[in-house]
């Protein structure tokens, strides 16, 4: 029974053996190789030792990078809430310039976008706007924003059909979005503005039935009630030619 046990133990410490011998020869075989071949063995450590602190290095870097670009961002949430819009507006610059890939970085694009528009360098706000547009993993919310803020530029410039498709992008794509309300009456002032009062009037409608409890629909049943009184004319014409049914 004694023998018996005293092989089994054997078994075990041969195993561990085993495995220990097997380190033991890979590692003189490393040392021979050195041995044999130095200069050849010290180049593949170093070039060892250089990857491994290139991939950790570039990951602390990363890391920074995101780091600075949130505290810059922090920073210009500071200055606007005082006006520094000068100083913000020169830290988004530095923002998009070199922390592009960040998320920071690109939440800076739309701001800027939105201070091009508020300083009047329309087309510069045009183009961040759709470079925002453009991002993978865009917030909503300032997708939806940069639609609208689109939709203003191109109503400002006099460019009334590029401003309704952006605004009913806003409405159709966003109908969450905070200013959903103000970018269908937006549609429907545009449309007054080209000279199509009927859809104008069609959208001013839909809007009071969409949006009942909306801060403008007090002004939107002013902008209608004005429609309908220049339109009567017309809407009794259309009533007087439709065909009875049956």
């Amino acid at each position: 029974m004694k023998g018996k046990v005293a092989m089994a133990k054997r078994k075990k410490i041969d195993r561990h053996e085993l495995k220990r011998d097997k380190f033991r020869e890979n590692l003189i075989k490393i040392y021979t190789a050195a041995k044999e071949n130095p200069q050849k063995f010290i180049t593949y450590a170093v070039v060892v030792v250089a990857v491994v602190a290139a991939i950790f290095g570039y990951l602390g870097y990363r890391s920074k990078h995101k780091k600075d670009a949130q505290e810059k961002l922090g920073l210009v949430y500071i200055m606007m809430s005082a006006e520094q819009y000068r100083e913000a507006f020169d830290t988004l610059q530095s923002l998009v310039n070199n922390y592009g890939n960040t998320k920071p970085a690109k939440t800076a694009t739309y701001l800027l976008a939105h201070l091009y528009y508020a300083f009047g360098y329309l087309d510069s706000a045009i183009a961040l706007y759709q470079r925002y547009l453009s991002f993978e993993d865009k917030d909503s919310d300032l997708a939806a924003a940069s639609l609208f803020g689109l939709g203003a530029i191109y109503e400002d410039k006099s460019r009334y059909d590029e401003a309704i498709r952006y605004y009913k992008q806003v409405v159709d794509s966003y109908p969450d979005f905070f200013r959903a309300d103000e970018a269908m009456a937006s549609m429907a002032r545009c449309y007054e503005l080209k000279g199509d009062p009927m859809t104008a009037l069609k959208i001013y409608q839909e809007f009071l039935v969409r949006y009942p409890e909306s801060t403008l629909t007090k002004r939107v049943k002013l902008f209608l009630a004005r429609l309908e009184a220049n339109l009567t004319p017309q809407l009794e014409s259309q009533t007087l030619t439709k065909k009875p049914e049956g």
